[in-house]
């Protein structure tokens, strides 16, 4: 029997994967996790032969979970599932890995199982190499942000460092930087930015706001489940969004 753990930060998910799996005679669900560390410590509580591993959660993302796993002594087949296929496309084909696309196809995920029982127990060294280049190439990816940025002021450019900036918004259709240095226009969108800047330091609070965390100062409760985050420096209360306040109290631990 494949000993099989599932890890997705949304039940159906967890559910949908867990119900085609059930198929499978030689699979048996040992254990689901929620979250990036609780998928690392039921890894080592359980000891599971297969992981079906979410890419995209808060606070530890999948190819974290992978490279904290990689670095454990217990070290089992992972099956990445992502719902963005630029994870899934040139990174894992070069380097021969299995993943799954949400929304998920019973006819791709029984491909991959009946690809995974074929192999199982075959060149773990070889499996362990591949892994560790595919999250190589991925983190490679993910480290492509920018740490400065050129803002303008009065016709000439001025170069801020992105630990500068203490949030940016939407004003008259046009990005506005607020940061330590002032207040500057700039030709991204807001959601270009989002992109561009590191996701760790910088969170899309609102639809017309994205926050750097290192300058939180206050964060209060405010109506259904929402929050307003008061900024360092700023005399300005930021709100973060009911679909944003689930991911932002995952990165500030807010229990």
């Amino acid at each position: 029997m494949i000993r099989t753990m599932v890890v997705d930060d949304e039940t159906p998910a967890r559910e949908e994967i867990i119900y085609i799996l059930e198929k499978f005679k030689e699979i048996i669900i040992i254990g689901e996790a929620s979250h990036g560390l609780e998928a690392l410590e039921l890894n080592e509580k359980l000891k599971p032969d297969l992981i079906f591993l979410d890419i995209q959660m808060p606070k530890l993302n999948g190819i974290d979970v992978a490279r904290k796993i990689i670095d454990g002594l217990y070290r089992p087949y992972i099956v990445f599932v992502t719902a963005y296929e630029k994870y899934a496309l040139e990174a894992f084909e070069v380097n021969a890995m299995d993943y799954i696309l949400k929304p998920i196809s019973e006819e791709r995920l029984e491909k991959v199982m009946r690809r995974i029982i074929a192999n199982m127990g075959k060149g773990k060294e070889e499996y362990i190499y591949k892994l560790n280049n595919l999250i190589a190439s991925i983190s490679h990816q993910d480290q492509e942000t920018i740490t400065r940025i050129c803002v303008y002021d009065m016709g000439k450019l001025i170069p801020l460092d992105s630990k500068e900036i203490i949030y940016a918004t939407v004003e008259d259709r046009n990005t506005v930087i607020v940061s330590t240095k002032g207040k500057f226009e700039i030709n991204y969108t807001l959601s270009e930015l989002c992109e561009k800047l590191n996701k760790s330091t910088f969170f899309r609070s609102h639809k017309s706001f994205l926050i750097n965390l290192d300058f939180i100062e206050v964060i209060e409760p405010w109506f259904n489940s929402t929050f307003n985050v008061v900024l360092k420096n700023i005399d300005m209360k930021i709100p973060v969004s009911r679909s944003q306040s689930k991911e932002f109290k995952e990165l500030m631990n807010i229990n």
